[in-house]
């Protein structure tokens, strides 16, 4: 294992099996904000900096404990973080506190009926004017 430290930033280099992981912080604390179950990742915001984007986070990264290895909205964890080619990726994450609140708890996200409602009529417009349009050329 292999250790170096720039001037600009703190950074560790991995070394594991002819690949290398950049770890740029460590010890970071955040809490997640959005979770996908089925494809088994995650979004965790920042409590230091606010300012930063969410950071990417995959269930199998999660240190398995006494917890449950998959993230639940406003879990809070401990992490580093690595670069990757599409950004910023927690590693090393665990799980500080769980909130153990019931769905129901947590804030809904209004759905857009509307404007689906609008772009289906819409769309069955078209598709009427385009039938008219047909059955007239034909009886031509």
């Amino acid at each position: 294992m292999e250790t170096s430290t720039s001037t600009t930033s703190i950074s560790t280099e991995v070394s594991i099996s002819n690949s290398s992981i950049i770890i740029i912080e460590k010890d970071v604390i955040g809490t997640v904000v959005s979770v996908n179950k089925l494809k088994h990742y995650a979004f965790i915001k920042r409590i230091d900096n606010h300012e930063q984007q969410d950071v990417f986070a995959r269930d199998v990264s999660i240190i398995k404990n006494e917890r449950k290895p998959i993230f639940l909205i406003s879990d809070r964890c401990k992490f580093d973080i690595k670069k990757t080619t599409r950004g910023f990726e927690a590693i090393n994450i665990s799980i500080i506190q769980r909130t153990d609140l019931p769905i129901s708890k947590f804030k809904k996200i209004p759905k857009k009926k509307i404007q689906d409602q609008q772009k289906t009529e819409e769309s069955l417009q078209l598709l009427k004017s385009s039938i008219i349009d047909l059955l007239r050329e034909a009886l031509k």
